[in-house]
């Protein structure tokens, strides 16, 4: 399990129990980059097999289809220079 800090500066914690220590760190970067809180409360209520679900119906986005990532990172207001730490930091992690 993880702790994350939220907005308020409250620990709030993700599950990542069933997860591997290379997708420990994507979640954790993933959370702390995250521009939507409804994203990061999700997050938050999922337990660890939900966790592990979430990222892997993610996996084909996150290292398939890199148009489609970029689109879904500038619509949710990251800089360019945020998308490519993204992505690169993915590619190292999870793909």
């Amino acid at each position: 399990m993880i702790l994350v800090a939220s907005c308020g500066n409250d620990d709030t914690s993700v599950d990542t129990s069933r997860l591997s220590d290379r997708e420990k760190e994507w979640v954790e970067f993933s959370y702390a980059h995250e521009k939507n809180q409804d994203v990061k409360e999700k997050w938050e209520r999922l337990p660890a097999d939900g966790v592990k679900s979430y990222l892997d119906e993610q996996l084909p986005l996150l290292c398939g289809d890199t148009a489609a990532l970029m689109e879904s990172l500038q619509k949710a207001g990251h800089s360019a220079e945020e998308m490519r730490d993204y992505k690169q930091k993915t590619s190292e992690l999870v793909c």
